[in-house]
């Protein structure tokens, strides 16, 4: 596997993309692929530029592919990820076969050198299309861990967060109750209780001061009814 010069690096986003790789890594070659478990994609950024990331997030996965890759390959991964204050690197432990191993990973930094917040947003078309042709050629390559589910429902998350005007954290602790199936969500005195019991207190904080746009939210996807 990887020798004294070389490292694993574990690729979520467009760098699935083997045309696109092999342009920014020539000498990167594929190893294998595994799945992060309690870890969801999303894309944060400007909206319609946004770009991927991975947060921790419990009963969540994201596929990966592993390359190998030199120091020549990291030197131009570091400069087109925006290393060190777009994306950070961070170890982590990944499958191949039945072995372990340490391997590495890009994940955005939150908030910029000024400490503005990098938010959920939607990605261009562009770049969407350029991650799901990487899906798409992981499962032509029998991958079946590259559900094109995943990346979809990443982006139809960036598209309700930024329509909602809602925080981050709200918006995920509505889709976490919504997943379960629990409750009509339009019932907010029982989906207010549930909020309080699974301690998802920003949602239930919402719900206290704006019951009116929560509910215009479950029905449209907005909270404004001058949004169009």
């Amino acid at each position: 596997m990887e020798n004294n010069n070389t490292k694993l690096y574990v690729a979520y986003g467009s760098n699935l993309n083997t045309t696109q790789m092999k342009f920014r890594c020539p000498t990167a070659r594929i190893v294998g692929s595994d799945t992060l478990e309690n870890y969801q994609l999303l894309f944060r950024g400007s909206n319609g530029s946004a770009v991927a990331t991975i947060e921790s997030m419990d009963d969540y996965h994201v596929p990966v592919l592993i390359w190998e890759i030199t120091p020549t390959d990291e030197a131009a991964l570091d400069l087109y990820e925006g290393f060190p204050t777009f994306y950070r690197k961070e170890p982590i432990m990944i499958r191949l076969g039945d072995e372990r191993h340490e391997a590495f990973v890009y994940i955005m930094n939150i908030q910029d050198e000024q400490g503005n917040a990098r938010n959920i947003a939607r990605p261009s078309n562009y770049y969407f299309n350029v991650i799901l042709e990487g899906y798409q050629q992981a499962m032509s390559d029998n991958l079946t861990k590259f559900d094109a589910n995943i990346l979809l429902k990443a982006r139809n998350f960036s598209e309700c967060s930024y329509r909602s005007g809602m925080s981050d954290e709200v918006v995920i602790q509505i889709l976490t109750i919504k997943s379960s199936g629990e409750t009509n969500m339009l019932d907010t005195e029982n989906v207010y209780n549930i909020a309080v019991r699974d301690g998802l207190y920003e949602l239930a904080d919402y719900l206290l001061a704006h019951k009116d746009k929560y509910a215009r939210f479950i029905m449209t996807g907005k909270t404004n009814a001058e949004e169009q």
